[in-house]
């Protein structure tokens, strides 16, 4: 950082939440693109061990504040589950 300014806990945990993220993003786009059936269930594979690492992370960060949510409603839950359950392309 610059200065004195040193970078805080909560900095570097919203960081690596913010990192797995994108490789969570990376690593869909490749299992989805993936011509190969052996290396697309390494990538599925990949994908879902990087989901259990990120949940540990926002879990962490959820428990000290830093990443509040608001309980979802019944009727945004039920929205939802009707959004996804159309056929691809009818959204």
């Amino acid at each position: 950082m610059y200065g004195n300014q040193q970078i805080t806990d909560k900095e570097i945990m919203m960081n690596i939440l913010g990192s797995y993220k994108l490789a969570i993003e990376m690593l869909s786009h490749a299992a989805v693109e993936a011509a190969n059936e052996s290396i697309r269930r390494e990538y599925i594979n990949l994908l879902n061990s990087t989901l259990e690492d990120q949940r540990a992370v926002w879990t962490a960060v959820n428990q000290r504040g830093w990443y509040p949510v608001k309980a979802a409603q019944p009727q945004d839950i039920q929205e939802a589950r009707n959004k996804f359950k159309q056929p691809v392309g009818m959204m």
